[in-house]
């Protein structure tokens, strides 16, 4: 069904398309562009015009629904519908790795139940979180706040992954991988359109491309329609993508279909194909004597050839006549045997219908049902009578004048009380002692179909005719079995009736006059041998007609016209014999020269198996000639879909840093999903003709960058409070002053006769209290700000605001969280300790220097006035 935006929904008409059920989910798909594997499905809301009946793209709905909040309830529907199908797509040899990604509005973030309902969906549809993709567009971000980072945050903590949609298209997108736990990225098409281009904007659209793989989350490439953009993104290390190209929005069913029959794989994805191979080469040189022996060999195996292919003319000439009359005899007599057993067929199949049918008119339900004209009793007898037989059409009740009464199971509109006397079986039932089997007549039915009627008159006790019992077989169902019949001997069928009317034929044309004399003479003969046809004709009882099976001679007895005569037989052995001796002559030689190269290769691959080092080698062309296994399961490749491909478009090679003693680094998708961090190292190495080939040795050093990140963590992290030193306020000062960013204000703490903690209780007591009021401001900032200790008593945080008014509230809300902090610590009942706060808004034209100075002078005056509440001051030198 297409998808249009002809026409725009009003709100009524969205509630009531999610209130009747014409809300449907479409799956785009999103492929992995190294194996054509699908690994992802976006779902996509799509609702059904009951007016047209035609799908509706989102543009139709999705302005209304988002104006009155209905977005929230269709967002819940699609992911209800969704989950419970990608859960059942994951059991499929094919859907093993499928993931499920869906859209978020900024109303679903409103929602407190978000989470909850995410969770529980996906806990009854068993489709685990991990395999849940939140996408948010840019504009969404744009318009989100604390509470919504908040709800983002716990989503990834449960295992969601967060991926921005769209990335490119705002302009805060690097704010927003700073702000937000980011999984994913899927570069917009307005990008992906330059790729394999030669454009200007290509090196553009490529440098956005590299900047997101180098930030070690999954990149996406959105709008794929050209094979030239798959090839850019390949060589560019972008392992997934997804675009009219491979697939379109499928509907459930289309989607079902491309897992069974492409295995979930994409044609549009398939490595173009390329023949390279080792050159064989030969290990050694082969000696005289070998040589010697070789054409002795050669010689002696040529003339037992030539003998053999001698001895073989001569039988084939003295036996070129053979015995033809038995194969004809043969072939006329399987032929008369599959025709007698078709005839036998139909004839059994008639009659026992007829047998039925004449039993049932005799029965004492079908005459109380025309007798009392009961619809549960008429209805009764007509399931009974169609459960008795195989093959019927329809079975229907008429009175003694031909009215029909009841038809089943398939009631004609019109059809009930009209008068069917004038059909021949009519006449031919009130005449029969049994059941009738009329001739073929087209039914009332839709399409007009060809059938049999097997009539039986319903007689009183007395003898008198109260009504007809009548079964209608469909002509198309004797088509279909004597339609196996071609199939499995290939012979062709024809079946006529006592009118000479064809009930089934090989050309599927029934209901005509036949036209072939072997039928209309009604004889019960074969044919001669030397016919072009052997054919044979049997009677079919039941109906009166006749049954004609034919099979062309050539086809039943083979060519009697393919027999050469002794000169060419002559001289095709000769040719042979010629052809014989020549390859004869250098075929030791090259299974001498195959067996070594094998044995070489054998050598050679026994090596690279052996060694846990994934290793690839390529031409100068960077086409793979071998990879050992440890390389293809590091790269989440079967080997032979790397042999023969280019190595780019594996890993990425440009504008990569060069790692130490040559090679350079890239970034892969392992099988696991997880990106890993290769250093590739090169070696120039000769080929087996001399040709020049490199080694490159794949070395994962994901986790020595983990460790390095981990210590470089480890020493921006304050060791007594767990929170950021000097280095993380710094680098939070540099992000704050970053023009075109978010609002963000500068917080100096101090906290006032903590010494007196340290002199009274110990230094352990002031510890503690120092990392109570860290927890305190942790708590009181949203993840993406920085609270950082600077030493002592002193704490430096760099938060985000929405408006510059926040700056002196947030001053006050800080001071009064940490005064609740201290005053419920231990040492409160001791020694008592006050805090003071100074704030001040970051603006890009003051640097870091100043703005600190700025905060801690504010601070101070706090101290020195024993003021409680928090005074700020705007960079531009406003307070």
């Amino acid at each position: 069904m297409t998808t249009t935006a002809a026409r725009r929904l009003s709100v009524e008409e969205v509630e009531h398309a999610l209130d009747t059920g014409c809300l449907q989910v479409h799956y785009q798909p999103c492929y992995d562009l190294r194996t054509g594997e699908i690994v992802a499905v976006e779902a996509l809301a799509r609702i059904l015009d009951p007016a047209s009946g035609e799908l509706l793209a989102p543009d139709a709905f999705l302005g209304v629904i988002e104006e009155t909040g209905l977005i929230t309830r269709l967002d819940a529907m699609v992911f209800a519908m969704a989950a419970p199908q990608v859960a059942h797509w994951r059991t499929r040899p094919a859907g093993t790795r499928l993931c499920l990604a869906i859209n978020l509005s900024a109303a679903d973030l409103d929602d407190p139940g978000l989470t909850d309902r995410v969770v529980s969906v996906a806990a009854r549809a068993g489709l685990p979180l991990e395999a849940v993709i939140v996408e948010l567009t840019e504009t969404l971000l744009s318009r989100t706040d604390r509470g919504h980072e908040q709800v983002l945050s716990t989503l990834a903590d449960l295992g969601c992954n967060i991926t921005l949609d769209d990335f490119g298209t705002g302009n805060a997108s690097f704010d927003y991988l700073r702000r937000f736990r980011v999984d994913g990225i899927k570069v917009d098409r307005s990008f992906v359109q330059f790729l394999g281009t030669g454009a200007p904007q290509e090196r553009m659209a490529e440098s956005l491309v590299r900047f997101c793989l180098s930030l070690g989350v999954h990149v996406v490439a959105e709008g794929i329609e050209r094979p030239q953009q798959v090839a850019a993104l390949r060589r560019l290390g972008c392992a997934l993508g997804q675009g009219f190209l491979m697939s379109r929005p499928l509907d459930v069913i289309a989607f079902e279909a491309l897992l069974a029959v492409e295995g979930g794989t994409s044609s549009a994805l398939v490595h173009p194909a390329a023949a390279v191979t080792l050159q064989e080469v030969s290990v050694r040189r082969p000696s005289a004597r070998s040589n010697s022996l070789d054409r002795v060999a050669t010689t002696a195996l040529a003339a037992l050839l030539c003998l053999a292919l001698v001895g073989i003319a001569v039988i084939a000439i003295a036996d070129r006549r053979g015995n033809q009359a038995s194969l004809d005899a043969s072939a006329q007599q399987r032929l008369e045997a599959v025709d007698a057993l078709a005839a036998r067929q139909v004839d059994v199949q008639l009659g026992g219908l007829r047998d039925v049918v004449a039993a049932y008119a005799r029965s004492d339900d079908v005459r109380s049902a025309l007798t009392e004209r009961d619809p549960g009793l008429i209805t009764t007898s007509l399931a009974a009578l169609g459960s008795a037989t195989t093959g019927v059409f329809s079975s229907s009740l008429y009175d003694a004048s031909g009215d029909l009464i009841a038809l089943a199971p398939r009631p004609e509109p019109g059809l009930v009380g009209r008068n069917f006397a004038y059909r021949d079986w009519y006449v031919g039932a009130r005449d029969a002692e049994g059941a009738y089997v009329s001739n073929a007549f087209q039914l009332l039915a839709s399409g007009r179909p060809w059938a049999l009627a097997v009539a039986a008159a319903v007689r009183a006790e007395n003898g008198r005719i109260t009504g007809y019992v009548v079964a209608t077989m469909a002509l198309t169902a004797l088509q279909a079995q004597l339609d196996d019949v071609l199939d499995h001997h290939g012979i062709s069928v024809t079946l006529v009736d006592s009118r000479d009317v064809t009930l089934a034929a090989p050309d599927g044309r029934i209901g005509l006059p036949t036209s072939d004399p072997r039928l209309a003479a009604r004889r019960e003969d074969s044919s001669d041998p030397g016919d072009d046809a052997v054919w044979s004709v049997h009677e079919v009882a039941a109906i009166g007609g006749w049954l004609l099976a034919e099979q062309p001679s050539a086809a039943a007895l083979g060519s009697r016209d393919g027999r050469l005569s002794t000169g060419i037989l002559l001289v095709v052995v000769g040719a042979a014999l010629v052809m014989v001796l020549l390859w004869l002559g250098a075929d030791g030689r090259r299974r001498r020269l195959k067996s070594d190269l094998r044995d070489a290769n054998d050598w050679l691959m026994s090596i690279m198996t052996a060694t846990p080092t994934p290793l690839v080698i390529t031409d100068g062309s960077d086409l793979v000639h071998l990879a050992n296994p440890a390389a293809g399961a590091l790269l989440a490749v079967p080997l032979e879909s790397l042999v023969g491909q280019d190595l780019t478009s594996w890993l990425p090679t440009r504008d990569q840093p060069e790692v130490e003693g040559g090679g350079f680094q890239a970034r892969i998708v392992d099988a696991r999903g997880e990106v890993r961090l290769l250093d590739v190292r090169s070696q120039e190495v000769g080929g087996p003709l001399g040709e020049l080939m490199y080694l490159h040795a794949l070395v994962d050093v994901t986790p020595h960058r983990q460790e390095q990140d981990r210590l470089r963590a480890k020493g921006r992290v304050d060791p007594l409070t767990g929170i950021g030193n000097r280095l993380v306020l710094d680098d939070a000062l540099a992000a704050a002053l970053t023009p075109g960013g978010s609002t963000y204000a500068l917080v100096m703490l101090d906290l006032d006769g903590f010494k007196g903690v340290n002199d009274l209780l110990g230094h352990a007591a002031g510890d503690s209290l120092l990392c109570a009021v860290a927890e305190s401001l942790s708590g009181a900032t949203a993840r993406q700000d920085s609270v950082t200790r600077i030493g002592g008593d002193e704490f430096m945080l760099v938060v985000r605001v929405e408006h510059p008014d926040e700056c002196s509230g947030l001053a006050v809300r800080l001071r009064a969280v940490v005064q609740r902090a201290i005053d419920v610590h231990s040492s409160s009942g001791h020694v008592r300790v006050g805090v003071s706060v100074g704030a001040v808004l970051v603006s890009d034209e003051t640097d870091a220097t100043e703005l600190m100075r700025r905060a801690d002078q504010l601070m101070y005056d706090e101290k020195r006035a024993g003021r409680l509440s928090a005074r700020t001051h705007r960079a531009a030198g406003t307070s």
